[in-house]
C-alpha cells in the first residue's frame, strides 16, 4: 500500500496534496497543468518535495521531517514515461533484459515471458527506431515490469498513439495488472481512458485532489462543480432550495423552472440555500410524441427547441434549448433513437430529467 502526502511550490504553481492507493489500478485524472506529472516524480525521486512523507507500507521513501530521501535507485519504483525512454542502441531483448539481475539460463527465461506478455514475440531483434508507437510502449512497460517494481508509475503512456491502438494497449494494461497485481498509478486527462481503466479515480485540479472515489461516485456523483465539469457531465446549473423532505430536494431554477432530485447521502439542506444541480448527457431522456404523461410518475419534464446536434460516431451530441433564456441541455443519444423519433434542429421535443440521474451539489 503507498500514503503519500506532498507539498512542493514551483514559482506560482503550490501543490498540496495526500492519498492512499491499495494494490490496485488508481487513475490521476485532471486538466493539463493540474499537476498530475509532478506527483509522479515526487514519488519516482525525480523531484524532491518541500514537505510531506511517501510510504509504501511501513518503509519511509521520503519523510521531510525525519530526514529521509532514499535514492531513486533503491526505491524499486518503476515509471513509464510518455515518450517511451528506450535504449535506442540496445534491441527490444536488450532493452528489457537491462533491469533483470538475474543469470542465464533464468534471465532469457524472463524475457521471453515479458515478450509473450506483452505481445512482443518475434520482435526481439529489432532496434525501437524499427517499432510501431505501441510496440515501442509495450517494450516500455515489459522493461520496467521485468525489474518488478513495487509500485508503477504511468505518466500519460497512451496519449501520443492513435485510437485504436490507444484502445488495445488499455485492454492489455487492464491484463497486465490482473497478473502483476501491484500499486498503480496511471495519470490521464482523457476522459474515456480514466473511466476505463479507473476502478478508483482520484480527480485533481490546481494542485488539489478535489475528489477520490470509485468510478461511478466520481462520474455520477461529483462532490464540486470542477469535478463535473472535468468528467464530463456539461449540464451544471445553479438554483435555490424551494423545499425539502425527508428523500426530495425542490430547486428552483430561473432557466429551467422547478426541478425534483433525491437529496445526497448525508448532505444537509434548507430552504434558501444555494446549490448546484447536474445531470450526465447520457442520462436525460427524449420522451416519444405520442406518450401520455403520469404526471405521478414522470418528474421534470422539460420541452425545448432543438438548437444543434453533432454526430460522435455511434452517438449524437443534441443540444436543446429550454425555458426562456439561452440555456441549452446537452443531450447525448444513440443514433437509431435520433433516427426513430425524426429528431432534427428546430424540433419541439420533451424530455425527462429523473430524480435518480440528477446529482446536487450543495
Amino acid at each position: 500500500m503507498l500514503n503519500f502526502r506532498l507539498k512542493k511550490r514551483i514559482e506560482d504553481f503550490a501543490l498540496d496534496v495526500e492519498l492512499s492507493v491499495n494494490e490496485e489500478l488508481m487513475v490521476l485524472f485532471g486538466p493539463s497543468g493540474a499537476g498530475k506529472t509532478q506527483i509522479l516524480r515526487m514519488l519516482s525521486g525525480i523531484i524532491k518535495p518541500d514537505e510531506g512523507n511517501i510510504a509504501i507500507g511501513a518503509e519511509p521513501l521520503f519523510d521531510s521531517k525525519a530526514n529521509i530521501n532514499v535514492p531513486i535507485r533503491q526505491r524499486q519504483i518503476g515509471y513509464v514515461f510518455q515518450d517511451y525512454a528506450l535504449f535506442p542502441h540496445m534491441t527490444v531483448f536488450e532493452n528489457i533484459a537491462y533491469g533483470i539481475n538475474l543469470k542465464e539460463p533464468l534471465l532469457t527465461q524472463k524475457v521471453n515471458e515479458l515478450l509473450g506478455v506483452m505481445r512482443l514475440n518475434g520482435l526481439e531483434q529489432r532496434y525501437p527506431h524499427e517499432l510501431s508507437g505501441g510496440q515501442k510502449q509495450r517494450t516500455a512497460l515489459a522493461r520496467t515490469l521485468a525489474a518488478e517494481p513495487r509500485l508503477l508509475l504511468l505518466d500519460e503512456p497512451f496519449s501520443a498513439l492513435d485510437y485504436q491502438v490507444r484502445e488495445k494497449l488499455r485492454a492489455d494494461l487492464l491484463n497486465i495488472h490482473r497478473m502483476f497485481p501491484i500499486t498503480t498509478i496511471l495519470v490521464t486527462h482523457d476522459l474515456e481512458e480514466a473511466f476505463m481503466l479507473g476502478k478508483r479515480i482520484a480527480v485533481i485540479n490546481n494542485g488539489r485532489i478535489e475528489q477520490v472515489g470509485t468510478r461511478e461516485d466520481v462520474f455520477y456523483r461529483p462532490r464540486t462543480r470542477n469535478v463535473a465539469r472535468f468528467i464530463g457531465v456539461r449540464n451544471i446549473f445553479a438554483g435555490t432550495v424551494a423545499g425539502v423532505d425527508t428523500e426530495q430536494v425542490i430547486i428552483n431554477n430561473p432557466d429551467i423552472g422547478t426541478v425534483k432530485a433525491f437529496i445526497p447521502q448525508g448532505a444537509a439542506l434548507n430552504i434558501g440555500q444555494e446549490v448546484s444541480f447536474c445531470i450526465r448527457p447520457e442520462e436525460i431522456i427524449v420522451i416519444r410524441p405520442d406518450k401520455v404523461l403520469d404526471n405521478k410518475k414522470q418528474d421534470n419534464i422539460l420541452e425545448g427547441e432543438i438548437d444543434s446536434s453533432i454526430g460522435k460516431g455511434s452517438t449524437h451530441i443534441m443540444f436543446l434549448r429550454v425555458g426562456e433564456g439561452d440555456t441549452l441541455l446537452k443531450i447525448e443519444l444513440p443514433n437509431f433513437v435520433l433516427r426513430k423519433l425524426g429528431l432534427a434542429n428546430g424540433k419541439r421535443i420533451r424530455v425527462s430529467l429523473k430524480k435518480e440521474n440528477i446529482w446536487v451539489i450543495p
